[in-house]
This record gives structure tokens, sequence and C-alpha cells, in this order.
């Protein structure tokens, strides 16, 4: 029922962005827009973006270290399988998905693998904020912070405290384990009896996954696989810009980055599966002032997103189909 409920929400929004994105458009304009897109730049903006999602499954490996030495090989699958469920269901329901999967198959916990996950997600955060202010700072924009919208300029200013204050909780979570555990435990107690093994395990297994922040090198490692993934991201934009004709002018290399994290942190907040709607508005938002139409905006942004979605929910659900699960067992996996 809740996921039903969450499922028609999404729905709901994803009309309401769409209204507001397709109002006005001059479809006749936009159909010859996509007449005049080289195909040809399809093929790099493909390679470099899946190249991303391979480097991803490296920091996985890294992160998961300190837990267990796990393999490639056996985690890429499960990687896809998570992100294709982040794209179909709603609540980014693959991240409990990926954290079940990989705690079953590799014989770890569940908990201590979510927080892998967690870390990676800071990280991309990290990552994403390293880039916009690079891009505003040496990328020499037409535009400036002070003139995008104010949604986007709070987005901007608000997310170097959001991550910093959650970087800095998990990482207090690890240097100060012990009296960690005993506030988590002192709260624990306050739960029913027959839940205080079980709760205190999943604390205790959870702070486990955190473990690599003890590693300067390893977490640098993963600092640094973090911004190839995402070098690779918008580099994909670009070359797709370059073939609907928006670049090298308006759009340079350091616009599609910028383009990139911010549209990226906006997609954090709740929103419909894969973030169909909230990507396309907000980056459509960004690229009005560089001068951009709204229909080549509009058009440019669908693009980009079916990219960003199609070829990783495909091979999600090639790997799925290859481990025997379905949507439907993918969703009770989540609700273990």
């Amino acid at each position: 029922m809740l996921t039903q409920k969450r499922t028609w929400i999404g729905l709901v929004f994803i009309g309401v962005t769409f209204y507001f994105l397709f109002r006005n458009i001059d479809w006749t304009k936009m159909a010859e827009i996509f007449s005049h897109f080289q195909l040809l730049w399809l093929l790099p903006a493909l390679v470099i973006y899946l190249l991303g999602y391979i480097v991803r499954g490296f920091r996985w490996v890294v992160l998961l270290s300190p837990v267990k030495k796990c393999t490639f090989q056996s985690l890429f699958p499960t990687l896809m399988i998570g992100f294709m469920a982040n794209n179909v269901l709603p609540a980014r329901a693959g991240e409990f998905i990926r954290a079940h999967l990989n705690g079953k198959k590799e014989g770890i916990s569940r908990s201590a693998s979510f927080a892998t996950i967690v870390l990676e997600r800071l990280f991309d955060g990290l990552t994403m904020i390293i880039l916009l202010w690079v891009a505003l700072g040496v990328g020499h924009l037409p535009i400036k912070e002070e003139t995008m919208p104010s949604s986007i300029q709070h987005a901007i200013n608000w997310s170097p405290y959001v991550f910093g204050a959650a970087f800095l909780t998990l990482f207090a979570l690890v240097l100060f384990k012990e009296t960690a555990v005993g506030i988590i435990n002192y709260f624990i107690r306050l739960a029913p009896q027959k839940l205080h093994d079980p709760m205190e395990n999943l604390a205790h297994t959870f702070i486990d996954g955190l473990h690599i922040l003890k590693n300067a090198k390893e977490s640098f490692q993963v600092l640094l696989a973090s911004l190839a993934a995402w070098i690779c991201e918008f580099s994909a934009y670009y070359f797709l810009a370059i073939g609907m004709g928006v670049a090298p002018a308006p759009l340079t290399l350091w616009s599609a980055a910028l383009l990139m994290a911010i549209v990226n942190l906006g997609i954090l907040i709740p929103n419909a599966p894969g973030g169909i709607g909230l990507f396309e508005f907000i980056g459509v938002a960004l690229l009005l002032p560089f001068g951009v139409g709204k229909e080549m905006a509009v058009g440019y942004m669908f693009l980009v997103h079916f990219m960003v979605l199609v070829p990783i929910t495909l091979l999600g659900f090639y790997y799925s189909t290859r481990e025997h699960l379905n949507l439907n067992r993918l969703e009770t996996e989540r609700e273990n």
C-alpha cells in the first residue's frame, strides 16, 4: 500500500513538472532540433558514461575492503541492479536492495554493506560540491551564482554544510566507536526487549562498514574514484551537447560540469523514481540563463536523462534476470 501511494505521488509530481516544462513549447521547433542531432556523438557519450559505472564498481571494492575483500566481478552486477531499482522504484529503494543483495551474496552484514553505500553518497556529494565550485571559480562561465534562480542558489550555499555535517557525524561514529555505541545502546534499551540484540548488532555492523574513514589512503582513493566517475558523467553531457549543437558555445565543458553537479544535488530531495521531471526541470532552469532556448533546453535535458536512465536500467534488468530476480522479488528484498 505504501509503495503504491509513493508511486502515485511520484506520477503526480512528474505530471506537474512536465506541465511547466512543456507549457508554451513550439513542437515544430522541437522536432527540427532533434532532426539535426548528430547521432555520431551518442556513441562516445554512452561509452564514457558507462566507464563511469565501471569506476564506481572498483570504488565499491575499496569501500568494502575493511569488511571483506570482494571482487569487482562479484560486486558489479549487484551495483547495476541497485541503480536499476533506483530508476524504477520509489524512495531510492535501490540503495536498500543493493545492501541486502550484497550482504546475502557476500555473506556479510547487510547493515555494514548499507554503510558503504551511505559513504558512496557522501563522497558523491562532496565531489559534486568540488566540481561545482571549480566550475564557478575557473570555468569562465557566462553566468554567476548570484544570477541563478534562488532555489539553485540555496542548494549551492547549503549543500557544503549538509554534507560536511554528515561526514563529521560518520567520522565521529568511527573515531569514538565505544562512546557512540554506548549512546546508541542507551536509546536501544528504550525499545522492547526482543529488539535489543538485533538493534545493537545493527548499530555495531553499520559502524564497521564506515571503517574506511580511518584509513586516509583508501579514503583518498575513494575520493579520486568519485571524481573520475563524475568527470566521465559530465563529459558524456558535453558530448551530447556537441551533438545537439549547443557546444562548445554557449555550453563549455565546465558548463556541463556545473549542470551535472547542480542537477544531481537537486534530485537528492524526495521525488519521482529516476528523478524524472525534477531532473529536467532543474536542468532547464539552469540552461536558460546560458542563452539556450527553451525548446533546445528541454530537448537536451530529456536526451541527457534518457542516456542516464536507459542503459543502466537495461544493464540492471539483464543482471537481475541472470540472477533470477524480478521487480516483485526486488521489492520484497527491500522490505526485508
